[in-house]
This record gives C-alpha cells, sequence and structure tokens, in this order.
C-alpha cells in the first residue's frame, strides 16, 4: 500500500483549538469548509481536528510533537503560559528523561487532550 498518515482527534471547540494551536503554540492552521481544522506540520504532516458535540478528553496521548531541543520547548512555551504537567517521572521543568526515553514533557490542549513534546532523533 502506498499511503500517508494522517492523524486526527476532536475538540469541544474549534474555535478554542485554533486559538491554541495557532496563536499559542505557533503552528500552521488551516480550516476546511467544513469547519474542520488542519494543523499543517513541518515535513508535510497533517493533523485534522474536528468539533464534536460530545467531545471527551483524552486519557493517553493524541499527539505528540517532535522538536530537536524540549528543555528550550518548555521554556518557550511556559512563557507563553502553557504549563507541563507534574507527572510522576518529571523533573521541577516537567520534562521526563531517562535511558529508556528521550526527553519529553505533556501538557493539555483547552479541550483536555494530551500532547506531548519529544526529542525524536530522525524524526526533528
Amino acid at each position: 500500500m502506498d499511503a500517508t498518515a494522517v492523524a486526527c482527534f476532536s475538540t469541544d471547540s474549534v474555535a478554542d483549538a485554533k486559538e491554541f494551536y495557532a496563536g499559542t503554540l505557533g503552528i500552521d492552521v488551516s480550516e476546511l469548509a467544513t469547519g474542520t481544522l488542519v494543523l499543517n506540520l513541518a515535513g508535510g504532516s497533517h493533523v485534522f481536528i474536528y468539533e464534536k458535540e460530545d467531545h471527551a478528553a483524552s486519557n493517553y496521548t493524541t499527539l505528540i510533537l517532535a522538536v530537536a531541543d524540549v528543555r528550550a520547548t518548555v521554556r518557550d512555551l511556559a512563557s507563553k503560559g502553557v504549563q507541563m504537567a507534574p507527572l510522576p517521572g518529571t523533573d521541577d521543568e516537567g520534562v521526563a528523561q531517562d535511558e529508556d526515553m528521550p526527553p519529553t514533557a505533556w501538557f493539555t490542549d483547552p479541550a483536555g487532550n494530551w500532547v506531548a513534546i519529544g526529542e525524536m532523533p530522525g524524526v526533528a
């Protein structure tokens, strides 16, 4: 099969999602005629975000954003009001890192979806 993967997840407010992903995170966002948002990410990847009346926040990582430097990204996001989740195994900055896992940090979007930023060699 010759295919390209496109991820998608729901939100309770497309307007809030657009403000967060475009305004706060600085991701290029476009909107389809249906109202679905499209995150246009580096490398040509796309993530669709659609509004769902009975949206339920995820209890798992919905989206991983690969970055070159997690700690610099955490500090940049903190300056924009995004707080990393103080999960077990994370340090004072909210970053988890050990020999089995590259530096990773988590936060939630306005709809409660879990987003991770991680250093992923060969990806970012």
